[in-house]
C-alpha cells in the first residue's frame, strides 16, 4: 500500500475514533445528569427504558472505540500490549 493511502486510512481512523469518544462522553454526561435528577423535582427526564437504551448505545460506542484503538496500535506498531 502507498504511504498516502496509509496516511489517509490512519487519519480516517483517528477522526472516527475522536468523534465517537466525544459522543460517548456526551452520552455519559446525559446519563449522569439523569441519575442526579432521580431524587429531585421534576424528576429524571429519561425513564428506565430510555436510560437502558442510552446505556446500550454507550456500551456499543465504547466497544467500537476500543476496536479502533487496537487497530491504530497495530497500524502504527505502538509499543502497547493488549490487556
Amino acid at each position: 500500500m502507498s504511504v498516502d493511502f496509509e496516511q489517509r486510512r490512519l487519519r480516517e481512523l483517528l477522526d472516527r475514533l475522536d468523534s465517537r469518544l466525544h459522543t460517548v462522553q456526551m452520552l455519559a454526561e446525559v446519563i449522569l445528569d439523569n441519575a442526579a435528577l432521580r431524587e429531585g423535582i421534576p424528576g429524571p427526564y429519561l425513564d428506565n427504558i430510555r436510560e437502558s437504551a442510552l446505556m446500550d448505545a454507550v456500551i456499543h460506542l465504547s466497544r467500537s472505540n476500543l476496536e479502533d484503538f487496537w487497530q491504530l496500535v497495530k497500524l502504527e506498531q505502538l509499543p502497547l500490549g493488549r490487556g
